[in-house]
């Protein structure tokens, strides 16, 4: 079977190989100093590999998704949903072009066909949602995490069998280190259990994040002192938020967040720009056919300025929904979908280039 590794795919001579580009920030002109190089490729597969036990990859990416190669299939389909990643790789500027082919050419050269209400949609309707929703208190960077992974002990509560009234462990003077649960008995609530506190360490309810339930034969009948209820849903939520946290924090490029970090923003100035930069490439795809890659001029300009943070929220998005209403009213002109006959014939001889390769 053929190697589709990253490694091999990224190989300056690999012939299965049919285009490699250069996309993202670099590509629409709105690169700076702190600019990661955004690189996308398209694979063959020979069509005998499809029959296999273990089909291959129809995309490979690196755990940025800075690097990302879709299989020739993969890209048609991604093509056919109109995604705007796909669509902008067959409008690339000549100097973006690494590699290319008969079959790249292919591609490009029936463009056209995607150009649809669909695609115009595909940018207008993800832009505008996300403008929309840009602004608010709950995003990652105005709550930051501690490093320490939430505890267990948190999430549990001890109600005394007499009063029946739920109190945060950490409220109750009960040390769970001391103590063991045990099921309360058929038909009882899950995450519900009977607790015992021994007074000395027994190991404790929790070890290495772990519940320890103990038989309800091995515990002290006389050592009971409630139940203690442990909202597992809420820890596990809060362990997947806090590693989801971490990651991004890991992963994320510190020059972005400066400005919201200081309180000067209280939005993501280079989402926002990438946001409107969608918007106004849908609204070129209805007035000329075909969408923006490479912004130069007023509307870089204006691209530039929202990155650094000189319009406010308020300006972006009036100025977002004149756009969506001038897309609206002219978005008729175009095709709602793509030709599906046109898309077969094209798929059809692609895949004859593939074979004589």
């Amino acid at each position: 079977m053929t190697d589709y590794s990253l490694k091999t795919l990224m190989m300056e001579e690999n012939p299965t190989v049919v285009f490699r580009g250069i996309a993202g920030s670099h590509a629409y002109g709105t690169n700076n100093a702190q600019s990661d190089v955004d690189i996308r490729g398209i694979f063959v597969v020979p069509s005998g590999e499809y029959v296999r036990l273990t089909p291959p990859p129809k995309q490979v990416s690196d755990e940025r998704n800075d690097i990302t190669y879709y299989s020739l299939l993969r890209f048609c389909e991604l093509l056919l949903s109109a995604n705007p990643t796909a669509l902008e790789m067959l409008y690339l500027p000549k100097e973006c072009v690494l590699k290319t082919s008969a079959i790249y050419e292919l591609l490009r050269s029936r463009r056209e066909i995607f150009v649809t209400q669909k695609a115009v949609d595909s940018h207008l309707g993800y832009s505008i949602s996300q403008i929309r929703k840009a602004r608010g208190c709950n995003k990652r960077v105005w709550n930051p995490m501690p490093e320490e992974p939430p505890a267990p002990t948190d999430y549990c509560f001890v109600v005394e069998d007499a009063k029946g009234r739920p109190v945060a462990v950490s409220k109750s003077g009960v040390d769970l280190r001391n103590c063991k649960v045990a099921e309360l008995g058929k038909g009882a609530a899950s995450d519900v259990f009977a607790l015992f506190d021994y007074g000395v360490a027994t190991g404790g309810v929790f070890r290495d994040g772990q519940l320890v339930v103990s038989p309800t034969e091995e515990v002290d009948g006389d050592r009971r002192i409630g139940i203690m209820i442990f909202n597992r849903q809420g820890f596990e939520s809060a362990k997947r938020q806090h590693r989801e946290y971490w990651e991004w924090k890991r992963n994320r490029n510190e020059s972005r967040w400066i400005q919201q970090e200081r309180g000067e923003l209280d939005f993501d100035a280079k989402n926002m720009m990438h946001l409107m930069r969608m918007l106004i490439s849908g609204e070129n795809i209805v007035q000329h056919g075909e969408p923006i890659v490479r912004f130069t001029g007023e509307k870089l300009e204006m691209l530039l300025a929202i990155r650094r943070g000189e319009w406010s929220f308020e300006k972006i998005l009036e100025c977002a929904e004149r756009i969506k209403a001038r897309i609206e009213a002219g978005k008729n002109r175009l095709p709602k979908d793509v030709d599906e006959e046109k898309i077969n014939e094209l798929i059809a001889e692609a895949m004859k280039l593939t074979e004589v390769r």
